[in-house]
């Protein structure tokens, strides 16, 4: 569940003049992030796909999901976005926060640099052998 909200601007993969500013709940227990619809039409970006997701009372709906880039405290990443419909709640999502290099700082109410997990390197295995 969200405790702040942080700036996004998200565009067209290749058309970054053509972009959409929103304050978005950051939620890490959503793995994508949701997108009003309107603002995904307004900058163009079209769907996909069509997926299926489990809402919060248990009953299964479907969404459109595209990709777009997207930039947050001077971060930019490619994030897959699901086009949120009307009663949806619009939110940033843990996928994202990953992209951009970034976790939520729920007590300060900001993101912060994180620092990513990796899989051992072919050096580091071949040192152990």
């Amino acid at each position: 569940m969200s405790q702040f909200k942080a700036k996004v601007t998200i565009w067209k993969p290749g058309q970054p003049a053509r972009s959409v500013t929103l304050d978005l709940p950051v939620d890490t227990g959503a793995t994508l992030s949701w997108v009003p619809r309107s603002a995904l039409e307004q900058i163009g970006v079209e769907p996909r796909q069509r997926r299926p997701f489990e809402a919060i009372e248990g009953r299964i709906i479907e969404r459109d999901v595209s990709v777009v880039e997207a930039r947050t405290d001077g971060q930019d990443a490619g994030i897959s976005v699901v086009f949120a419909e009307k009663g949806d709640t619009a939110v940033l999502g843990a996928q994202a926060l990953e992209g951009f290099g970034v976790a939520a700082e729920v007590v300060r109410r900001r993101l912060v640099p994180s620092v990513s997990l990796a899989v051992k390197s072919r050096s580091e295995t071949a040192k152990e052998q």
